[in-house]
């Protein structure tokens, strides 16, 4: 319980940063980049936060089939792989370019901090469904009650 509660804040505190930070780069410093990666960071999180939570309620197993969690690690491997291949985009960029932090709205440094949280939110993401989805039970798919969704 406890090391589930640490994954809940550690969740809150990228999904906040996420979407602080996608405000932030958007409307303050112009750099689309940026916060659209720092954007579906935050969603990442976001949804990772979620599954904590309903882990620790033990409603888990209510509110999402198999089926649905399929699709949220799904969504985690594709965050994953596009961040993967943004970072190391960025990065040649960074080294070709030898670009310093400011000015901001053309900072490629900043991109690749965020396409980097993007691609760890992403690995999170589909690593906590692999890991959710082992907790439910075969017997569950065949029961007759009606409130268990079929896969």
């Amino acid at each position: 319980m406890l090391r589930t509660k640490i994954y809940i804040a550690i969740s809150t505190i990228g999904a906040i940063l996420g979407i602080a930070a996608f405000i932030c780069f958007c409307l303050v410093y112009a750099n689309i980049e940026a916060g659209m990666w720092a954007l579906l960071s935050g969603i990442h999180a976001s949804l990772t936060l979620v599954l904590h939570c309903h882990y620790l309620k033990e409603s888990l197993h209510v509110n999402f089939s198999r089926k649905a969690l399929q699709y949220l690690g799904d969504f985690g491997i594709v965050g994953f792989v596009s961040g993967l291949a943004l970072t190391l985009f960025y990065t040649f960029l960074e080294f070709y370019y030898k670009a310093g932090i400011i000015p901001v709205q053309t900072s490629i440094v900043i991109r690749l901090i965020w396409s980097f949280a993007m691609m760890k939110w992403g690995l999170t993401l589909y690593l906590f469904t692999k890991k959710y989805l082992r907790t439910y039970n075969d017997h569950q798919l065949f029961s007759e009650n009606p409130n268990i969704e079929e896969t």
